[in-house]
């Protein structure tokens, strides 16, 4: 710690938001109306499940179904429409190294589905009305993405499935296929090993203390993988607790922040983080270099509002290889450095490269896919 503090000192002289696994499951339920000839209003529930494969972080592909009893315009009294949809998918996410992502979904497939009486569950027969079949569609889904841990997400949006078949609905001297719009919240979970990050809790293996038990990710001492206990209470009350009448500084500055696992190459990255200290803080900085090098170089941090403090790494040393960086913090008193990641275990964020082409090919998809299903909606 003694040879921290003093590079840490000297920093004026010195030249200046986790990888998943590729396997999941998702689970999503709503509400859905039938479009058709007829103008349905009424939304009745729906659920899905689904598995999927990671292709890369922006490029999913999914197998997906579903069910529904769907209200029918033709025979709103007395029957239901039942459908069973089966539907390959693959999802364009705009931004998935953020927390929180947009994403577009193009597919198709088939559903099988029949009309029911709607008291008896019976299906019903009708002369000109196919009473069950399978038909194909075509579907397009669009919404947003919040990464609640290296291993679950929730998803909102909404979807349009355009079937190509007029028998849906019950009507039989309709004029326009049907299709089905819905809305949706569920979540998604990701199984097996996570390459680097045996416990999914952020932190590589080569850092972590304990890689079968995760991080608790609360900012207090957030970088070695190890689940700390924070002190309870007002931490500022804490720190002042010793040496506030007879002038002695015999506590360290404490240092919460929430480490960076992701960050674009050549992008300068902001860090932020509250620092407490019972008398006065002498310098807090950001220690950091490129993967795999050995020279630390040091940035200082500014003073911002409260015990809140900022500072940036250059986009020079954001590389491929990855970056590894540790917040610490000095008191007058030299009684002790304040840390999140030191230099034998800093806090490790992993590169990647810019994702421009993507996110214009997300938007082009999203662009396609939802202009069309409008078009359909609309039209009539």
């Amino acid at each position: 710690m003694g040879g921290l503090a003093v590079l840490l000192l000297a920093a004026p002289i010195l030249p200046v938001g986790a990888q998943v696994s590729r396997y999941g499951v998702g689970a999503r339920a709503g509400i859905s109306r039938l479009d058709g000839d007829v103008n349905i209003k009424s939304f009745r529930p729906e659920a899905h499940g689904a598995l999927f494969f990671t292709l890369n972080p922006h490029l999913r592909l999914s197998g997906e179904i579903g069910w529904a009893d769907l209200a029918l315009g033709a025979l709103p009294d007395t029957s239901v429409l039942r459908t069973i949809p089966v539907a390959l998918n693959l999802t364009l996410r705009f931004a998935p190294y953020s927390e929180v992502t947009p994403f577009v979904t193009l597919g198709g497939g088939g559903a099988f589905w029949k009309h029911l009486n709607k008291r008896t569950h019976a299906t019903i027969r009708r002369a000109g009305l196919d009473e069950s079949n399978f038909d194909y569609f075509l579907q397009t889904a669009g919404g947003l993405e919040l990464v609640l841990s290296p291993r679950a997400s929730w998803l909102v949006g909404a979807a349009y499935r355009y079937n190509l078949t007029d028998n849906l609905d019950a009507l039989v001297a309709g004029k326009q296929n049907d299709a089905v719009l819905s809305a949706f919240a569920g979540l998604a979970f990701h199984f097996g090993k996570i390459a680097d990050d045996v416990d999914g809790d952020g932190v590589i293996n080569r850092y972590d203390l304990n890689s079968k038990q995760s991080e608790d990710r609360d900012g207090y001492l957030d970088h070695d993988g190890l689940p700390e206990k924070r002190m309870g209470g007002n931490i500022a009350d804490y720190v002042n607790t010793e040496g506030q009448t007879n002038n002695a500084d015999k506590v360290p500055p404490i240092v919460i922040h929430e480490p960076v696992r992701r960050a674009t190459a050549g992008n300068q990255l902001r860090l932020y983080a509250e620092i407490f200290e019972n008398q006065k803080l002498r310098q807090a900085a950001i220690l950091y270099r490129p993967a795999n090098t050995q020279r630390w170089l040091v940035e200082p941090m500014q003073a911002m509002k409260g015990n809140y403090y900022a500072g940036a790494i250059p986009g020079s040393v954001v590389q491929k290889i990855g970056l590894e960086y540790c917040v610490v913090a000095v008191d007058e008193a030299i009684s002790g450095v304040g840390y999140s990641g030191v230099p034998d275990r800093p806090n490790f964020v992993r590169v990647h490269g810019k994702d421009t082409a993507w996110r214009f090919v997300t938007g082009l998809v999203a662009a396609a896919g939802w202009g069309t299903a409008s078009y359909l909606v609309f039209r009539k």
